[in-house]
């Protein structure tokens, strides 16, 4: 009797020590990349020409175009500055992770696009209901780099909600960029850019810290907008923009006091026509 209770509780150790070294095992979804990069398509160059036949040339004036000079200001410094992050990330998705143990996962690869050759490596971590994201980069050739924490980010678990944290460079491995984001029926529903950079690159205080563009849905005819709170440094002060447009006709209208001298909307057609507002 006592053999049969032995083999018993030998039996209960080994299936509880099987059970758990298994546990964790199934790898959390990434993020979508949405969730770090935000949609500039309605304003960018080639939407903007396809769309409303528009160039760079139109009057200066123009709704929609002092809109899209706006947003695009985001778009140039944001991603000209974060391009190899946001590139390391888009390029996770097309590799699969690695199980390190204690639940937690790593991809590693290079990253395609670049000149220079870049290796990047995420690790995932589940920690309560979160995922603790961490992405180290590392550059060979000319302005070579070792590995450094480029950005790291926190997602809830169901991967509706969560926030990234980009540093600026290799060169100044600061925080630059925080990025808050939801998912609202299967798409980005809203996410917020906000720029956290205590020092510019010759160690004065950055006057742009603070400044943020917020993306998002909305109900109504106008189902998409921007709110835009920045450091101007013409004018020596920060100015609000809210921009709103159809994302299938394309019409819309923007508020800037700072720009228009009072706190109308300034419309425009599906065509990027100034019009008057209704």
């Amino acid at each position: 009797m006592k053999s049969f209770w032995l083999l018993l509780t030998v039996i209960l150790i080994s299936t509880a020590a099987c059970d758990n070294s298994n546990e964790g095992e199934t790898a959390p979804d990434l993020p979508p990349y949405s969730s770090m990069a935000m949609d500039f398509e309605d304003f960018d160059d080639n939407q903007a020409n396809a769309i409303y036949g528009k160039s760079a040339t139109a009057q200066a004036n123009n709704h929609w175009l002092y809109s899209r000079v706006v947003v695009g200001v985001w778009n140039t410094a944001l991603f000209t500055t974060l391009a190899v992050p946001v590139a390391s990330f888009k390029t996770a998705f097309s590799h699969k992770p690695v199980y390190l143990g204690n639940a937690k996962w790593q991809w590693a690869y290079a990253v395609a696009g670049f000149t220079s050759q870049y290796t990047a490596r995420l690790t995932g971590e589940l920690a309560g209901d979160e995922v603790i994201w961490e992405m180290y980069v590392t550059k060979k050739g000319i302005d070579s780099f070792d590995e450094f924490l480029w950005f790291t980010g926190a997602s809830q678990i169901d991967g509706q909600r969560g926030n990234w944290v980009l540093n600026h460079s290799a060169a100044f491995q600061e925080n630059m960029l925080r990025i808050d984001w939801s998912i609202d029926n299967e798409e980005i529903g809203d996410i917020k850019y906000t720029y956290v950079r205590d020092l510019d690159d010759n160690r004065n205080t950055d006057t742009f810290k603070n400044s943020y563009i917020n993306y998002g849905l909305q109900t109504g005819e106008l189902d998409a907008f921007y709110n835009i709170h920045a450091f101007d440094h013409n004018l020596n002060k920060f100015v609000d923009v809210n921009i709103e447009w159809d994302r299938t006709s394309f019409n819309g209208q923007v508020m800037a006091p700072d720009f228009f001298n009072d706190t109308n909307w300034h419309c425009w057609n599906g065509a990027g026509e100034d019009v008057d507002c209704e």
